[in-house]
């Protein structure tokens, strides 16, 4: 059953209960009034025939004539007198000398009723006792109408009310169908599916509607994590293409040299250069190793940013580089207007390490690498700005990536294994940064880092 057929009959039930609940309460209240009103008339007129029997039997008494068959007579007035009202006296002579009391009730119900009232007569007349009886006929007649009538009413508003709520629920939970239709296109996949159109202005606020702007977002976060996913699993399957390659190449080449050594007759210079070249290619997949193996734990491990003093890292630095720079006869000039930077130190010398052996290697021999950092908007900018071949515009947005390269054989030539400005851009996202890079061909490239400053740094702005 739907559910719009649920609400339908549950709320059709509930309101005819109410309703004929509600009528019945209201022509038992009215029935009720009316007998009430009809026992207090009866009340009242034995009341009244009570006193005036007093006095006429008072005035027989002074008369003399206050004997059996006089008041016999005068009593048969009353009688045919109230006859003609349907209701019937009666006098009674008790015997008894009681208080005079006024006694009334009620019998039957809506087929046929009656009421009953007796009156004691007072002194000196007490044995006497009146008694007042009447058949409600006209209230029988108005009981019947008005049953009639409240039925009437009940069939009369049933109906009104079914067809009226059956229009009402159809209309006001079509959305609600349209709903159920556009989520089960979502089901099966079709996450672009709105599931109650896009514009908010076109819905009603009500429940449905807050239902399928939930729905919506649900729906455009899935197929956004999907989109996410496809592009991580692209980029993983690359990375796997790359290093399937990256691998391949000295790997063919030790094998190649070492089945030389081993069966060929070479010369001991031969072998010496085999050997050599075959521990160049081992050192450099060692490194390889190493830098995805650093990247996998700085991916796993939690790191708290401090103050850095900025000298400590570039004294490091120096150390750290002083072979390739001597090689080609270069310098680092560095231009610190911060001091400090917020982060964490291993991850800054790690990071920076990686920028500056790539401006080494495009470098020509006898130039100046700048190292530069300074405030700018509450961030802190690092700049690493060499002279050196450049890039063209296009290849920018891919010297992030996994074993890109520029220029293969010089970076292969230079012992390079493709993964330093990867760590890098990973180094600066880990640390909540961005990396920007600007080169042109032949006029060198520019390398700015943007970090979040320190804490006492951002205050002294």
């Amino acid at each position: 059953m739907r559910i719009w057929q649920k609400i339908y009959f549950v709320t059709l039930l509930l309101f005819l209960v109410m309703l004929n609940a509600g009528l019945f309460l209201a022509a038992k209240f009215l029935f009720s009034y009316n007998l009430a009103q009809e026992k207090q008339k009866a009340e009242t007129d034995c009341y009244f025939l009570s006193q005036n029997l007093e006095h006429d039997f008072s005035i027989l008494e002074r008369n003399g004539r206050y004997q059996e068959n006089v008041v016999k007579l005068l009593f048969e007035n009353y009688q045919a007198y109230y006859k003609k009202q349907d209701i019937l006296l009666s006098l009674e002579k008790t015997g008894r000398t009681e208080a005079p009391a006024l006694r009334s009730n009620i019998s039957g119900g809506g087929k046929r009723a009656e009421v009953f009232a007796e009156q004691n007569l007072g002194e000196p007349y007490q044995a006497y006792r009146i008694c007042y009886q009447k058949r409600l006929t006209d209230f029988e007649a108005v009981w019947q109408a008005l049953k009639r009538m409240f039925a009437t009413i009940s069939l009369a508003m049933s109906v009104l009310l079914c067809l009226v709520l059956y229009v009402f629920m159809r209309r006001m939970l079509r959305p609600l169908g349209r709903l159920n239709e556009n989520v089960a296109q979502i089901a099966a996949g079709e996450y672009g599916q709105m599931a109650y159109g896009k514009d908010p202005s076109i819905w009603a606020k009500d429940e449905i509607s807050e239902l399928s702007q939930n729905i919506n977002q649900m729906s455009e976060t899935i197929q956004r994590q999907i989109q996410t996913l496809k592009e991580e699993n692209e980029k993983k399957q690359q990375l796997m293409d790359n290093m399937a390659h990256e691998l391949r190449t000295p790997l063919t080449s030790i094998y190649g040299y070492a089945e030389y050594i081993r069966y060929a007759k070479a010369s001991k210079e031969e072998t010496c250069e085999g050997l050599a070249y075959i521990m160049e290619e081992s050192r450099r997949l060692a490194k390889m190793s190493e830098i995805m193996l650093s990247m996998r734990l700085y991916e796993k491990e939690g790191h708290m940013p401090e103050t850095v003093n900025l000298y400590s890292v570039e004294a490091h630095l120096q150390k750290i580089l002083a072979g390739g720079l001597q090689e080609k006869n270069l310098s680092i000039r560095t231009e610190f207007e911060v001091k400090t930077a917020f982060a964490e130190e291993a991850l800054l010398i790690n990071l920076f390490r990686n920028l500056l052996e790539n401006a080494i290697r495009a470098s020509n021999p006898g130039e100046e690498i700048v190292f530069r950092t300074f405030c700018r908007d509450k961030k802190q900018v690092f700049e690493i700005i060499d002279s050196g071949i450049g890039m063209e515009e296009a290849e920018l947005s891919r010297i992030t990536e996994a074993f890109y390269r520029v220029d293969k054989a010089r970076s292969r030539k230079d012992g390079g294994v493709g993964l330093g400005l990867s760590i890098a851009d990973f180094i600066v996202k880990k640390l909540g940064g961005k990396m920007v890079f600007s080169s042109s061909p032949g006029k060198g490239t520019k390398a700015s880092v943007i970090l979040q400053l320190a804490n006492k740094d951002v205050k002294s702005l």
